[in-house]
């Protein structure tokens, strides 16, 4: 072994919406099933959420949840854009199909025009790497990154929501937490959990040295509570600088 290396951490390299990258460490003995990401652009009165994905994210949603089909394709950026309507009419999304990953956006209603898509996408830059897709408001448009957050699934642990970095100091409680391997934890109850008897009736806030999570753990079949914990104990969150 290499000195230094520990065997039992994987770490993850990810790129922000807004370009900011971030190390995720977590224990090696569970798989990352997923990776996404959600940015919420707005200024002035104009305001909209996207949400970034593995490829095949589109094809996921209109079969499983916004039932559905194709509407219209355009190209934006030299890339192709999908824009799709459910089958009750009640809401329609377009995706930019990137490289590595998609960009969806979510309407009320049926499919809107094809020019109204393309105002959205071109109004966007937008850079897809293997780590992660950049989705920032271009300047002329002043426009500017309200929120974003990143969503790694782990199977049998939970689920991880990273805050982008200037998000963080307002998420971080005031009080002191719990003191775990590499920062402190705040847990609160669900909304309606009236009796809590296990550690996934509990949200948790990880607070690092250079980045948090909120942590939920998974109730399922597979889920040992003891192996959650110490899963939750390992992880580490730190924001590099951005490009």
């Amino acid at each position: 072994m290499t000195a230094g290396y520990d065997m039992t951490i994987q770490s993850l390299h990810l790129t922000a919406p807004s370009g900011s990258r971030v190390r995720i460490d977590l224990s090696a003995d569970a798989r990352v099933s997923a990776v996404a990401a959600t940015v919420r652009i707005a200024g002035g009165s104009f305001g909209t959420g996207l949400q970034i994905g593995p490829r095949g994210q589109h094809e996921f949603t209109a079969r499983h949840v916004l039932p559905g089909r194709q509407r219209e394709r355009m190209l934006v950026h030299g890339r192709e854009v999908v824009i799709a309507e459910a089958d009750d009419q009640q809401a329609s999304f377009a995706s930019f199909i990137g490289p590595y990953h998609e960009l969806l956006t979510v309407y009320a209603g049926p499919a809107p025009k094809r020019a109204r898509v393309f105002a959205l996408f071109s109004s966007l830059e937008i850079r897809d790497t293997a780590g992660g897709m950049v989705v920032r408001p271009r300047p002329a448009t002043l426009l500017g990154i309200l929120s974003e957050f990143l969503v790694i699934m782990v199977e049998a642990r939970g689920t991880l929501t990273v805050p982008g970095p200037k998000q963080v100091s307002a998420l971080v409680p005031k009080h002191a937490g719990a003191r775990v391997k590499n920062g402190e934890v705040w847990r609160s109850t669900y909304p309606g959990v009236t009796a809590a008897t296990k550690a996934s009736d509990y949200t948790y806030v990880l607070a690092c040295a250079a980045g948090m999570a909120e942590v939920n753990l998974a109730d399922t079949v597979g889920a040992v509570e003891s192996q959650q914990l110490t899963w939750l104990n390992d992880i580490n969150v730190a924001w590099l600088a951005g490009d």
